[in-house]
């Protein structure tokens, strides 16, 4: 970790891609190579290269060689209580490096073990419907209580659902930010910004500090995936970050799901293309999970559930999706016990109510 100050150096600079960073540290051997450089050595690489030779702004950033805001990052992280972690650092997630253009620092706030966990990625429009936020939400608490991290960029909308719906069941989550790893934004979400740091992971490959810029957050959407086995995308317009990140997905071989939507709602319309073009779609959450390979968590294995719950749980399995009238009659409890144990059972994601009926989750 001696040379990680040019690690930081080479991420830092602005003007190319991190791709393109990591093929000119190659060439050298190293980031830390590449800063010990000299003038001469590094003008003939550019002109000799057609794809370089046209960025004369980012040959000057290298000529100064100036590395100040490599050490107020590493002053940053140390006064954050963040963990900073270049490519060369076993904790540096293994998916990643096989990306096109994998980010060559990350700085992490958290549950750094949780880079190393099977991850899956749940993503959206911002502008979520309830079924849509709903389903986000469900989605990741199905895939967090079979242990297995969920993914996201803690937006507002689906974002934020899937994220709170993996807290709200004990589970682990990431939050991939297109700010710095210190900037709460939007800041709405402070609090589930809070809560990840304390029982989670944030994670962000820009420096201490960084706004939200526009440009960023289609740039970080590679690492949501990078990061992800599969890409769920809950629900998305036809232009959106979501569709960018399930293309993203795609190219980088992932598997790639989509809810399918009301085709009058707007927000469905990124979704229903992708399913339309091949994606595969969510047709319940039992196959989605037999799909990704997950086994399904029955209420008979639940541990949060007490012993009426259980039995009116089990009624209710018996019965299948039925009238909630019907339900509360024959399940052999009196109302007013059975009533609030129904709505229990709905909180704790065992079953959904709409108008007079009861689903089966």
């Amino acid at each position: 970790m001696k040379d990680l100050i040019y690690d930081v150096w080479l991420s830092t600079l602005p003007g190319v891609s991190a791709g393109r960073k990591l093929e000119l540290s190659a060439r050298f051997g190293s980031a830390a190579a590449l800063f010990r450089a000299s003038a001469d050595e590094l003008k003939s690489l550019f002109s000799q290269n057609e794809i370089l030779s046209t960025q004369r702004a980012f040959l000057q950033k290298l000529l100064q060689k100036d590395l100040r805001r490599a050490e107020w990052c590493l002053k940053q992280a140390k006064k954050t209580g963040a963990v900073v972690i270049p490519m060369g650092c076993s904790a540096y997630p293994e998916s990643l490096r096989t990306i096109k253009d994998p980010p060559i620092v990350l700085f992490a706030l958290g549950d750094v073990s949780l880079l190393q966990t099977r991850c899956i990625a749940v993503v959206g429009t911002r502008r979520a419907s309830p079924y849509g936020r709903w389903a986000a939400g469900e989605i990741a608490r199905r895939v967090s209580l079979a242990g297995v991290t969920v993914v996201s960029g803690m937006a507002e909308g689906i974002d934020s659902a899937a994220h709170t719906g993996c807290l709200k069941a004990g589970g682990k989550t990431i939050a991939v930010f297109g700010t710095g790893v210190d900037v709460c934004f939007p800041r709405s979400n402070l609090r589930l910004y809070e809560e990840i740091r304390e029982k989670g992971l944030l994670l962000s490959e820009y420096t201490f500090g960084e706004g939200g810029y526009a440009y960023n957050f289609p740039e970080r959407n590679r690492i949501i995936s990078g990061l992800s086995e599969s890409c769920i995308v809950a629900e998305g317009a036809i232009k959106s970050g979501s569709l960018i990140t399930a293309g993203l997905a795609a190219e980088q071989g992932r598997n790639v799901f989509a809810l399918p939507g009301n085709i009058n709602q707007p927000g469905s319309a990124g979704t229903n293309l992708l399913i339309s073009e091949g994606v595969t779609p969510i047709n319940s959450m039992e196959h989605l999970l037999q799909t990704l390979g997950i086994a399904a968590l029955g209420f008979a294995q639940r541990t949060d559930l007490s012993g009426q719950e259980r039995k009116l749980m089990s009624h209710i399995a018996s019965c299948g999706s039925s009238s909630k009238q019907y339900i509360l009659e024959s399940c052999g409890l009196p109302f007013a016990e059975s009533a609030p144990l129904l709505t229990c059972l709905e909180l704790k994601g065992l079953v959904r109510l709409e108008g007079s009926q009861v689903y089966v989750l």
